[in-house]
């Protein structure tokens, strides 16, 4: 008689055992390849950095003083000539790689508000002012107000991004605008003498959260063309990261944003706080070009230190 070979096979024990494992084996790697992802866009991010504060070194090789950190005569009001009310990141464009952008903007520099400048060239994204590691990629050119006439496109906030220049360690306010403790505010002229406290000790840049955009879903922060109205420099007066809210003069963000990204209405004075999507902390640029990474438990009068440009304060571990 001819016999039957029988195949050896799983039982359904053996196979649940083996998917079990399985997934023991995936859940104890994902964190390790989310943590090597983050690890890497983190270096990206320090790069970023890097390249805004060269950006500015060279800028100040230049013309022998920092960029103003916002072109306007005080907070909430523009200057009467131009370039008006937008922010220093267009005058560093040359200085980052966007000299063929710079040299189509210059023209509405020198003739017209910075709300008016044509719309694809402002709505251009500059991908070194973008923190990879945060999860919101801002479009640009949103209608906010489509009865508007064009030109000035005013419904149309422009290209926002991830990285801010310091106003010093204060809440800013329209007295306060144009003297402030840091090195960039309302028609600020800093120069090197002017860190006196010196340049391994003063914050020139760091991280803010942006928050999703749409059609009457506005948030100035990370706005830098009219930068009248705070959006492009941002205070050490509290630790990176503080739940304690930003004060913004149009705040129209969903409630979903809030939580990662605090913020609430006012028109003077206004203020915002470094944050970021690392674990952990913020990326900082430092008046002398290097970039340190800065726990959100810094000791809070560590940071206001740091923030200023001259306060003589004696600048502890962080």
């Amino acid at each position: 008689m001819l016999s039957r070979s029988r195949r050896p096979g799983f039982t359904l024990v053996e196979l649940l055992v083996v998917i079990a494992i399985i997934g023991i084996l995936i859940a104890l790697l994902l964190p390790a390849v989310q943590a090597a992802r983050e690890a890497a866009r983190r270096s990206q991010c320090t790069n970023h950095v890097k390249q805004l504060g060269l950006a500015l070194h060279n800028y100040h090789d230049t013309y022998k003083v920092f960029p103003p950190g916002v072109f306007a005569s005080r907070l909430n009001l523009g200057i009467p000539t131009p370039p008006h009310s937008m922010s220093w990141m267009p005058t560093l464009l040359p200085f980052m790689e966007q000299q063929a952008l710079f040299d189509q903007l210059k023209p509405y520099m020198a003739s017209r508000n910075s709300n008016a400048f044509p719309p694809q060239l402002f709505n251009t994204v500059i991908p070194t002012l973008m923190c990879p590691s945060d999860p919101v990629k801002r479009k640009t050119g949103i209608v906010h107000n489509p009865s508007q006439a064009d030109p000035p496109p005013d419904y149309d906030d422009g290209f926002h991004g991830n990285y801010l220049l310091c106003n010093g360690s204060q809440e800013v306010t329209e007295a306060n605008s144009t003297d402030l403790n840091g090195m960039f505010y309302y028609l600020s002229k800093i120069d090197m003498s002017g860190v006196r406290d010196g340049t391994s000790n003063t914050v020139m840049s760091s991280e803010i959260r942006l928050t999703p955009e749409s059609a009457g879903n506005r948030d100035w922060r990370g706005r830098y063309y009219r930068a009248d109205h705070l959006s492009s420099i941002f205070s050490t007066r509290l630790p990176p990261n503080t739940s304690s809210a930003d004060r913004l003069r149009t705040l129209e963000i969903k409630a979903t944003a809030l939580l990662y990204a605090p913020a609430v209405g006012s028109v003077n004075p206004q203020v915002i706080y470094a944050r970021s999507a690392h674990p952990g902390g913020v990326n900082v640029g430092l008046a002398d070009g290097s970039v340190r990474f800065v726990s959100e438990t810094i000791n809070t009068q560590t940071w206001q230190s740091l923030g200023t440009r001259e306060g003589g304060e004696p600048i502890g571990d962080y």
